[in-house]
């Protein structure tokens, strides 16, 4: 099953001084697990800066929106120098070191935060999307636990939990924890998608609300109608898939996968082969080096009765690629 990781888990690994940095991380880790098992004493209290300091902490998440990584970087460095215990700006800054990749400096930040904040789950969460995505699943347990122990009432949490019941194949276990996230936080999407490509997986016809859902609640993510589509193509329900390739045209019209996918429903799905011979010659036009559509082109001439032309696909195709098994396989099929 392909992972779907959260979007805010932006980082990319970083490639300088690696064995140095490997060993850095490591400690690090030590000296933040090290802090979360001691016993906390005390909660932080507000501040006479929070108020001030919230002001350039939500301009650096505008920023952060709109990719402005340095005017992000100035504003929450202005909210830190305000309120330097502001927890809400050391999560937004650890996401800043997500965003460009610096491992270090993300176990810094948490590491501050898990300091001024004791009894702060969202840290640890944060520690424990860190270890998930370095490869360090029991790791990563190990901060969900702990954070759970501090807030039972944590849909981010039970969310990180499924992921890594799920990168381990434990689909029953990933399932019961999304399921609780959702729950828990019905505005917050990424459980909700999870939840629909299990169900889609499974071929189960759950899947469609929960995708539906997560459309409803996520508009502008085009990469989820595009996924429904998919779904709907290969579970019978093919008028649908069209219907949502049609509004992901309407706002990318060059895109020749979504032509080609519609050609593919038009000939598989529904046997309207003018359709789909139309579908397959526009993506040609716009990407002459289609193989995919090339063949399709010929199968709906195999379809339409014109074994000629549909002969001449597949021996055009074999020219360009003798290892094109389905070419092969199809000329074997008509005959020469």
């Amino acid at each position: 099953m392909v992972l779907f990781l959260m979007s805010i888990l932006l980082f990319a690994s970083c490639s300088e001084n690696t064995s140095k940095k490997t060993k850095e991380i490591a400690n690090n880790q030590q000296v933040v697990e090290s802090k979360l098992n001691e016993t906390p004493k005390t909660t932080n209290q507000p501040t006479s800066d929070t108020l001030s300091a919230t002001y350039y902490i939500e301009q650096a998440r505008i920023n952060m929106a709109n990719e402005q990584i340095g005017k992000a970087m100035q504003n929450i460095n202005t909210a830190l120098s305000i309120d330097r215990k502001n927890i809400d700006a050391h999560l937004v800054l650890a996401d800043l070191y997500y965003f460009l990749g610096d491992e270090d400096n993300i176990l810094l930040t948490l590491n501050k935060a898990c300091e001024y904040a004791p009894l702060d789950s969202r840290p640890i969460v944060k520690l424990s999307e860190l270890s998930f995505l370095q490869g360090n699943a029991q790791l990563a347990n190990a901060y969900i636990d702990k954070a759970l122990e501090l807030d039972r009432f944590n849909p981010r949490a039970y969310f990180m939990r499924g992921m890594i019941a799920l990168s381990a194949n434990d689909t029953a276990v990933a399932m019961k924890n999304f399921m609780t996230s959702r729950i828990q936080d019905d505005d917050f999407i990424e459980p909700k998608i999870q939840i629909a490509h299990i169900y889609a997986a499974q071929g189960d016809t759950l899947a469609k609300s929960f995708f539906k859902e997560s459309i409803a609640k996520s508009p502008e993510d085009y990469s989820l109608y595009y996924d429904y589509a998919m779904y709907l193509q290969d579970n019978g329900f093919p008028e649908e898939a069209l219907s949502y390739y049609d509004t992901l045209l309407n706002v990318m019209p060059d895109n020749y996968n979504l032509i080609y996918n519609k050609g593919y429903v038009y000939l598989v799905y529904l046997g309207e082969n003018e359709k789909a011979m139309e579908c397959f010659n526009k993506v040609l036009e716009m990407d002459p080096t289609s193989i995919n559509a090339l063949f399709n082109k010929g199968v709906t001439y195999e379809q339409m009765g014109d074994f000629i032309n549909a002969k001449n696909i597949y021996r055009q195709i074999l020219r360009k690629n003798p290892d094109y098994q389905l070419a092969v396989d199809a000329i074997n099929r008509i005959g020469e």
